[in-house]
């Protein structure tokens, strides 16, 4: 492959982790969503994107659940909680953001093999694919290589947002991680990119084909997608973020979702809390993850809510 080439996947893994929602989100823990009682009940632990975390015998902590995005009006809303991680012991984060992830990303996002990405989907959806990557930069051929769920991550977000990366703009979460690292607070991080990367990798070929075919046919469309997203965060609802997701997972079948849930969604949940514990245990620290992560019967506020600590929202 050119050098010149090369160079050019790079710059889309590069645009891709920092836009990771759908890798570490969709693709993780979407059957979540599938699994609540009914859309029209209210969702538990859904109001409210930041929350106390209490535990007898230790200073509280917070839990901020973000929207991983470059947009200054997001950038701007963690502003209380930027105040409170500069008082606290411990930053716990997702994944640390590094370069070394920016590789590992560009490893595994392109096929190895003769595949190519028009063979596996419809004419249609390629060309939408073809016209929407010409809008973030991307030839064809570029995005013909590309995995599905590589290529539905790099639409996650509109290509205002990939450009605020390429000129470095930091997104709300790296802000985070910038802090701590000024003040010398401790990071504790919660999932290894490694992890991450194998599910996606590892995921149901035909299920990652199935949402690519939902992709919208202009650019305004994702756009205007990303605006919604924005404007639940910052109204501060990670249950309408949440329901967001269930929208986008509505194209898979019942026995998709239930494969999700039961090899992928469910013990991430439970694994991440079990990371959080000891140092919740310790208390002052403050946790920033994905708001989507937040809510629900098996979200990561009642699951630590079922570990006994007192969890109270903060307006």
């Amino acid at each position: 492959m050119a050098l010149m080439q090369i160079g050019q996947y790079q710059r889309l893994a590069e645009n891709m982790f920092f836009v990771r929602f759908f890798l570490s989100v969709l693709f993780l823990l979407s059957v979540v969503f599938s699994w609540q009682p009914s859309v029209a009940e209210p969702l538990i632990n859904g109001d409210a994107v930041l929350w106390k975390v209490e535990t007898q015998g230790a200073e509280p902590s917070y839990i901020y659940g973000t929207l991983n995005s470059s947009d200054r009006r997001v950038v701007d809303a963690g502003a209380y909680a930027h105040t409170l991680l500069k008082n606290a012991d411990y930053l716990m984060v997702d994944i640390r953001d590094d370069d070394a992830i920016k590789q590992k990303l560009f490893s595994v996002m392109l096929y190895n093999d003769n595949r190519r990405l028009r063979d596996l989907v419809s004419p249609e959806t390629f060309e939408n694919i073809k016209v929407i990557g010409y809008e973030y930069g991307y030839l064809a051929r570029q995005m013909d290589v590309l995995k599905p769920w590589a290529a539905r991550v790099v639409f996650s977000s509109p290509p205002s947002e990939a450009s605020r990366i390429s000129l470095g703009i930091r997104t709300l979460n790296q802000t985070f991680q910038d802090i701590a690292i000024e003040l010398g607070i401790e990071i504790v991080q919660l999932q290894t990119i490694e992890e991450q990367l194998q599910i996606a990798d590892a995921s149901n070929e035909a299920d990652q084909l199935a949402l690519l075919d939902t992709l919208p046919a202009e650019i305004q469309t994702v756009e205007a997608i990303y605006q919604t997203r924005i404007n639940n965060f910052l109204s501060q609802s990670s249950g309408a973020l949440y329901q967001e997701v269930l929208d986008e997972i509505s194209v898979l079948s019942p026995e998709a979702q239930t494969r999700y849930m039961e090899s992928l969604v469910l013990s991430r949940n439970l694994q991440m809390v079990s990371r959080m514990g000891e140092t919740l245990e310790k208390g002052n620290s403050l946790t920033v993850i994905d708001a989507v992560y937040l809510p629900g019967q098996q979200g990561v506020l009642k699951l630590l809510q079922d570990k006994g600590f007192t969890i109270t929202p903060v307006k």
